[in-house]
């Protein structure tokens, strides 16, 4: 039950892309970090989400034959 459970919230934070999670997880704490620096650090996020956002569509929206180069 407790695996199940866990997948579950796996699932709902990764979504489909679980690159995206890692890039905005790792905004997160850049921003915390920074905060914690007292460095004014409010623009990070606005930045960083449409960013990640836009490699993982370009890194989705490739030819197949790009891809499969890639994964070599």
């Amino acid at each position: 039950m407790v695996s199940r459970a866990a997948r579950a919230v796996i699932d709902f934070v990764a979504g489909d892309d679980v690159w995206v999670a890692v890039g905005v997880a790792g905004a997160i704490m850049l921003t915390g970090g920074l905060a914690r620096l007292t460095i004014d650090a409010w623009w990070l996020l606005p930045l960083a989400v449409p960013a990640i956002l836009a490699v993982s569509l370009l890194r989705l929206t490739r030819p197949a034959s790009a891809r499969r180069r890639t994964r070599r």
